[in-house]
């Protein structure tokens, strides 16, 4: 996941060990300048992940998504999850750039 969303405009870190990881999202990702709160980014992200057909977590301490597969996923399942992460995130940065917010 750390390839396939490197240098996205609103991704400051993908982060993990094993098949534990998070995905931060920031305003400014170069500078680690974190969204305003009450933008939900996260929250947001999480909602259009589902709609892409995967649970991921909105982390409550900020706009970071998470993600705790079971140890029984398959590599299918890991692209899978991959790739509608990588649509979420494509989605929430369209629907904050037409807000004004990035």
């Amino acid at each position: 996941m750390k390839a396939e969303l490197a240098g996205h405009p609103i991704v400051g870190e993908v982060r993990g060990v094993g098949i534990l990881s998070a995905v931060e999202m920031m305003r400014d990702p170069k500078q680690r300048i974190p969204f305003e709160p009450d933008l939900q980014v996260g929250v947001r992200t999480a909602a259009a992940l589902f709609e892409n057909g995967v649970i991921g977590r909105a982390m409550p301490h900020g706009d970071i998504l998470g993600y705790a597969p079971p140890l029984i996923i398959t590599r299918k399942e890991i692209d899978i999850i991959v790739d509608a992460t990588v649509k979420s995130v494509d989605t929430t940065y369209r629907a904050l750039k037409a807000e004004g917010a990035v």
